[in-house]
């Protein structure tokens, strides 16, 4: 699984410096792949019976898992827009 991982993510860096694809930058991927990877992570929580049926013992713990995996998300996605993303040139 990580190795599939990396690799779609040189890939999508080398696409990323050949500079193609252009037409994404209109649609904004990194925050539409958040909202996505969030939407799937709530839908693999909400799905798994064994840790719904767990949550009164899991309590506070599984808040703070969802509380900072969605801070973290926005946070190194404000770095990336901050950081890394071009200027549009007026």
């Amino acid at each position: 699984m990580m190795v599939g991982i990396l690799i779609a993510f040189l890939i999508g860096l080398l696409i990323g410096f050949k500079g193609r694809l252009k037409w994404l930058k209109k649609i904004n991927p990194v925050l539409w792949s958040t909202v996505l990877l969030l939407f799937f992570m709530g839908y693999e929580i909400g799905n798994d019976d064994s840790l719904i049926s767990q949550i009164t013992e899991i309590g506070l713990t599984a808040l703070y898992i969802a509380v900072f995996s969605i801070i973290g998300s926005i946070i190194f996605t404000s770095i990336y827009e901050k950081f890394f993303k071009k200027e549009k040139s007026k």
